[in-house]
């Protein structure tokens, strides 16, 4: 079985984002291959979008005229385009603006690396209280239009499958454990760490369908490309359930529909896609998603 995922809507040069900066590439950020992993990616992704500065609204919340409230990450696609990566090596991260809803908006980004665009970047926030979500401020709204990127005809995301919230469609389970240094300044698991959950996820499932002499050969086996919905609040210390299920195999690609469990609640979905290898197309059809599971 085969399937077609189609690629994120068609970014903008480097020059037309309205914010550009400088990231150096760290050590850690090394996949044992020497290429830049998907995950230190969307960490990498991460420095200059915590770094906007939003100047009406934040003079607006520090004048005391608004609050009180928090931005929620409830989803974002990662993809890297080409295998590059270098200690110390300086690559350029423009930001913008996609989308801009009643409560919420969204960002894209891109990566480049010798003026060659190798990764991009796409994720959504929600503005709420600690009940709900609210309307974005005016002040943000036009902080946000300057942010604007050229229109690229982008569609809206779409909400995951109901049958991917029930733990019977996933026929394969892979059990993580957060960890202390999982844990953000909002004092639940970041979605960045969550992000490298699924990478052990699929890690152990091709361990389980390779057996224990490739060892050394699974990171070959770690995605290029996730979509993420982050649905519910990760904790620590918790141990949480990942079903893993093969939506789609070629020659060269697996598809995966994974999603993050605590006991039966889902808390995230995400599909990936990873390179084969040798994975053996007999055992890839046995992890199709359960049809049980509608």
């Amino acid at each position: 079985m085969t399937i077609d995922v189609q690629p994120a809507a068609a970014l903008p040069a480097e020059a037309d984002f309205p914010d550009r900066r400088q990231v150096v590439q760290r050590f850690g950020d090394l996949a044992p291959d020497g290429t830049t992993s998907t995950v230190a990616l969307s960490r990498m992704f991460e420095h200059p979008l915590v770094g906007l500065r939003f100047a009406r609204f934040d003079k607006l919340v520090a004048d005391g005229g608004f609050g009180p409230f928090r931005f929620l990450f409830v989803g974002q696609r990662v993809e890297r385009r080409t295998a590059f990566g270098k200690h110390g090596e300086i690559v350029r991260i423009g930001t913008g603006i996609r989308a801009i809803g009643r409560s919420s908006y969204t960002y894209g980004q891109g990566m480049f690396a010798d003026g060659q665009l190798v990764a991009t970047a796409e994720g959504t926030m929600v503005l709420a209280d600690e009940s709900k979500t609210i309307p974005l401020p005016e002040e943000l709204l036009a902080d946000l239009e300057e942010l604007r990127l050229p229109e690229t005809g982008m569609a809206a995301a779409a909400r995951p499958d109901p049958r991917r919230l029930e733990r019977r469609y996933y026929p394969a389970t892979a059990t993580v454990h957060a960890r202390v240094g999982d844990v953000d300044l909002n004092r639940h698991v970041n979605y960045i760490a969550q992000l490298g959950w699924y990478d052990e996820a699929i890690a152990a499932h091709a361990h389980g369908l390779l057996g224990n002499g490739s060892a050394g050969e699974l990171p070959r086996f770690l995605p290029w490309r996730y979509q993420v919905n982050y649905l519910g609040e990760v904790h620590y210390p918790r141990a949480y359930d990942i079903g893993i299920a093969v939506s789609g195999h070629d020659e060269h690609t697996v598809h995966y529909e994974l999603g993050l469990f605590d006991s039966g609640q889902c808390l995230g979905t995400a599909d990936a896609a990873a390179p084969r290898g040798a994975l053996p197309g007999v055992a890839l059809a046995d992890a199709a998603p359960s049809a049980s599971g509608t």
